[in-house]
């Protein structure tokens, strides 16, 4: 991680943060020292006990974890704690450990003859196979090669793309989940509100007052009883940093050291066992709930949620009685902030939008995180709610922190998802409220359980199946159904047809894996103190993975948008219209990845229309193609009820699954990245950032519940000073009425990118938006390097 902070990033920053900035850069993501690497195996190991079931053993293994977890209390720092340690589980482990093991477990307690034991007990928690390897009940894979025997029941394929090893050859279509762990957003303000031993009071009556002869009791009884192991965590993790800090404090060197640790150790006293009283106490009461949650399942994508809505009853009442100056709150958000910071984490806060009766939400505590995040410069994952009424100074000082570079922060347009929303039963009140979780994926935070990226769908790979007959070209092996060769097809209908033939045929399979998942989930994978934090599940009684929470869908990724309406058109054009070449021609063109027939690829690169550039005919097919599917989606449904959305959006799959991808109609070669989410092809948007505006508008943003995604590329020139931010201002306001449903800005040019990768050490440290998150440009390999540099830097405003 980089160690260069440059001066005017942290210029308002107390000499206090700055320190404290400098020292997270240069950590990174090693924020604690790990005394004993077993610690976590024997939480495992400890909470096994006979007796108790899978869903309570989970919630023990957090009590235990936080018994056994180092308390560190950092030099510098007011908010208390770090993340808790995970299974180190790993092949060395698997047979008999080296002596230097068998001591680093008999710290813990572990005698010799407890080592097997342990070893059990953590291949059980982790689901390794025969051999040792780790297998996820959650990975159910889907080869096209494979999906009529998978469909038929013969259990889950080889995850040959979860390693990276995508080919051609492996004629990969989908991916499917349908198991859920972190991407959420718990219901933080419950915990500031209650605290967890208010909660646990909760649970406690829910116990008393049942009816124990009641046919759902033994069930609601497990629940409940895995729900006071987990209150009982929270609370234990905040009464041993309060420890911690007093007995520093008490052997402070100074009288502002003994203060700083002292009022760590009054706010860890009381939060997050108890409701927080103040800004400062909740939070604390935050960040120690975050750092109980994603010992849980992890903290990628467990995000925060709306924090400006969450914290404001306490600044409001603080800024009112005067206990907290504007400047006190900010530098808490930094510090925040520095704790949030990690080497990839997408760990997202969300600002703006609107409230549950639809006026706007932005506040002073809103400006305050912005200024936070704008002093800080390391968080890599703020998000901001914009509708058609947010305040004009809130939308321009969004407008100035895009400008500076980083692609910081990442824009949602509640035009589009709250309708997109409340269309597939979520109330509009609560609809309103919802927030993106860790890149893109939108939830309703601390109410529903949406098996965020639950499926990934690869529609170019649909078209090429559809131009094969179903075949893959590079083998000419059957994967999907018999639709004809392109030749077979006397119109541009029935060649459409033919595809989305295809899609139906795969996506189906894919629902099939992502249920298999949900119902492997529910018998192996209970999530209790996410489920605490959620409504309805103590109510229910029910874990959220066994449809506790008040909303279940699963969301599927749909990538292609580009590539398919790109070739799409071409073949329309070209072919089926104009007649320019013949289809074995084209076909022996494809399965050849051109080679020897440039002039045939300059042709459809360069005389069929492409997708970016406002013109309708390839719009409109990308916007039909996006649309039937979210329509074949709709018509989907889980075992626990859940419905299926669509996000229209890639990650980094775009890339990888790019590869299995042969040569298509619209010139792009074999192998080659596929567009960004619903960006145009890297290097096809020459029409200017007005033009893709006008592209993106004709999308069904209001229709993808899961929400979309588009990285526009600009030319610092064009964002430069106030003339420059008042233009991109004036961009961003019109994107959201034109309701285009999600933007992330780069700013940067080809040439700054390219200098940066012959040159990592001493140009490298340029922050750049990457794919649903932002990232140093030196610490993205070399292939995702060559995507960002190949996306187009728009330069003026057409």
């Amino acid at each position: 991680m980089t160690t260069n902070i440059k001066a005017d990033t942290v210029a308002g920053m107390s000499p206090r943060m700055a320190e404290l900035l400098a020292d997270v850069m240069r950590r990174g993501s090693s924020r604690v020292a790990n005394p004993n690497p077993f610690l976590a195996d024997v939480a495992i190991w400890r909470s096994a006990k006979p007796g108790r079931s899978r869903m309570q053993q989970r919630a023990a293994f957090l009590l235990e974890l936080v018994g056994l977890a180092p308390i560190e209390i950092t030099a510098g720092w007011r908010l208390a704690g770090e993340h808790l340690l995970f299974p180190i589980w790993g092949p060395a482990f698997n047979g008999q450990p080296p002596a230097e093991w068998l001591s680093r477990l008999a710290e813990l307690g572990v005698a010799d003859e407890q080592v097997t034991a342990v070893q059990a007990a953590v291949r059980a928690w982790n689901f390794h196979d025969a051999d040792n390897r780790p297998l996820p009940a959650s990975s159910y894979y889907a080869l096209g090669e494979s999906t009529a025997d998978a469909a038929r029941g013969l259990g889950p394929v080889p995850p040959d793309g979860f390693t990276g090893r995508y080919t051609p050859q492996s004629a990969t279509v989908y991916h499917a989940f349908g198991w859920m762990e972190n991407h959420s957003i718990r219901d933080y303000a419950k915990v500031l509100r209650l605290g967890f031993g208010g909660i646990g009071a909760d649970i406690q009556r829910s116990l008393d007052e049942a009816d124990v002869s009641s046919a759902d009791f033994v069930s609601r009884e497990n629940f409940l009883r895995a729900g006071l192991y987990v209150c009982q965590a929270g609370c234990l993790l905040g009464r041993r940093y309060a420890q911690a800090a007093r007995t520093a404090a008490d052997a402070a060197d100074s009288p502002d050291d003994a203060q700083r640790l002292t009022r760590m150790a009054d706010a860890c006293e009381r939060v997050p066992e108890h409701g927080a009283r103040t800004f400062f106490e909740a939070t604390q009461a935050l960040w120690l709930a975050h750092v109980l949650t994603c010992g849980e399942d992890g903290i990628n994508a467990n995000s925060l949620g709306r924090l400006d809505q969450i914290l404001w009853p306490y600044y409001d009442a603080d800024r009112s009685a005067g206990r907290l100056t504007r400047e006190q709150a900010v530098e808490i958000m930094e510090e925040l902030a520095c704790k949030l910071y990690l080497d990839y984490d997408v760990q997202a806060i969300t600002l703006g939008g609107q409230t549950a009766d639809g006026l706007d939400a932005v506040n002073e505590l809103s400006y305050v995180i912005l200024d936070a995040t704008a002093n800080v410069g390391a968080i890599r994952d703020l998000s901001v709610r914009l509708h058609r009424g947010s305040p004009r100074p809130f939308v321009r000082q969004v407008a100035a922190m895009i400008a500076r570079g980083g692609g910081i922060p990442f824009l949602f347009n509640d035009e589009c998802f709250i309708p997109a929303l409340a269309d597939r039963g979520i109330a509009l009140a609560e609809a309103r409220d919802y927030a993106p979780i860790g890149c893109i994926e939108l939830t309703i935070p601390g109410k529903a359980n949406p098996h965020a990226v639950s499926g990934w769908f690869n529609a170019a790979r649909c078209l090429e199946l559809a131009l094969f007959d179903g075949c893959v070209p590079s083998t000419g092996k059957p994967v999907g159904p018999r639709t004809g060769r392109l030749d077979d097809h006397r119109d541009f209908d029935s060649f459409y047809a033919a595809y989305a033939t295809q899609v139906d045929f795969f996506a189906r399979r894919m629902v099939y894996h992502c249920n298999r998942g949900e119902l492997a989930q529910r018998e192996r994978g209970p999530l209790p103190c996410w489920s605490v934090l959620t409504d309805d599940c103590i109510a229910k009684g029910r874990d959220i993975t066994d449809g506790g929470a008040r909303y279940l869908y699963h969301s599927i990724c749909f990538m292609g948008t580009a590539d398919v309406a790109d070739s799409l058109a071409a073949l329309r054009q070209l072919y089926f219209e104009e007649h320019r070449f013949s289809a074995d021609d084209l076909l022996a063109a494809l399965r050849a990845d051109f080679d020897g027939r440039e002039p045939l690829r300059q042709l459809l690169l360069h005389r069929g229309p492409k997708y970016g550039n406002n013109t309708p005919a390839v719009d409109e097919l990308a916007a039909r193609i996006c649309r039937e599917f979210i329509a074949l989606m709709d018509t989907m449904r889980s075992p626990l009820g859940g419905r299926y959305f669509v996000h229209l959006f890639t990650f980094l799959a775009n890339v990888g699954m790019g590869k299995t991808v042969g040569a298509l109609p619209d010139g792009r070669r074999s192998g080659e990245p596929l567009a960004y989410s619903l960006s145009a092809h890297q290097g096809r948007d020459v029409a200017g950032v007005t033009a893709l505006l006008h592209t993106l508008s004709r999308l069904p943003h209001s229709r993808a519940a899961g929400a979309s995604a588009a990285i526009v590329e600009v030319d610092p020139a064009l964002v430069t000073g106030q003339a420059g931010v008042e233009r991109l201002t004036q961009l961003i306001e019109a994107a959201v009425a034109m309701n285009v449903g999600q933007l992330q800005w780069n700013v940067t040019t080809a040439d700054r990118l390219r200098q940066a990768q012959t040159d990592p050490e001493r140009y490298g440290n340029i922050p750049v938006r990457v794919a649903g998150y932002s990232q140093w440009f030196r610490l993205v390999d070399r292939e995702l390097q060559d995507h960002i540099i190949a996306r187009t830097k728009h330069g003026a405003v057409e």
